[in-house]
């Protein structure tokens, strides 16, 4: 049992601190409104993972293999991260991003987001199915209901403390940036949404 919690917290740490799309977000909306919105996207995200995750240990693996599913979340997850970039660009070139923001303000849709870009991500769903499968296959998952719940107990406590974790890296770093470093921040984040959703255009073309 300990070994199948530490198996679900492992893969939660290897699947959560690579910087990706959800880091962006997380980074751009707690430089603007602090820790709490910075946590929003994460626990957005977090409920994406858990939902796939879960999708894999019953077994929707045949679901991802239908063409029009597949094209249908891919071009949710390119639009999006295009247009969440596109804000994060676009509140680095205006003045108004030099100015405190109240965490209210930035906090709304922040759950959203974090929730959307792990939902509409075929790269993730991929992920977990794959993994999923595998472990079924290897025994480490779906013996018992038991072990099952053990798993993703293991990778709901990592990925929990992760999120905590980053919330609090932007947080701390929200207090000692300058408002120059902040600006280019802000774009620096923006700008990589964009490319990851290009770079996701690009593999899903790449299946065409």
């Amino acid at each position: 049992m300990l070994s199948t919690l530490l198996a679900g917290a492992l893969i939660a740490l290897s699947f959560s601190a690579p910087p990706g799309p959800v880091a962006m977000e997380t980074l751009r909306r707690g430089m603007q409104g602090g820790f709490r919105p910075a946590l929003s996207v994460q626990l957005g995200s977090i409920i994406g993972d858990l939902t796939w995750c879960l999708a894999a240990l019953i077994g929707l693996a045949p679901l991802m293999q239908i063409a029009w599913v597949r094209w249908l979340l891919g071009a949710a997850g390119v639009l999006l991260l295009v247009y969440l970039g596109a804000l994060g660009v676009r509140d680095a070139m205006r003045p108004a991003a030099l100015q405190p923001v109240t965490a209210g303000v930035v906090r709304s849709g922040a759950f959203r987001s974090g929730l959307a870009i792990s939902m509409a991500n075929p790269m993730a769903v991929g992920y977990w199915l794959g993994v999923g499968g595998a472990l079924a296959a290897a025994g480490a998952i779906g013996a018992s209901l038991t072990q099952t719940a053990a798993f993703v107990a293991g990778f709901a406590v990592a990925v929990l403390a992760w999120a905590f974790f980053m919330a609090l890296a932007v947080r701390w770093g929200k207090q000692i940036i300058t408002p120059a470093l902040f600006r280019i921040v802000t774009f620096v984040c923006g700008a990589t949404l964009i490319v990851f959703g290009v770079g996701l255009a690009a593999r899903i073309l790449e299946f065409v």
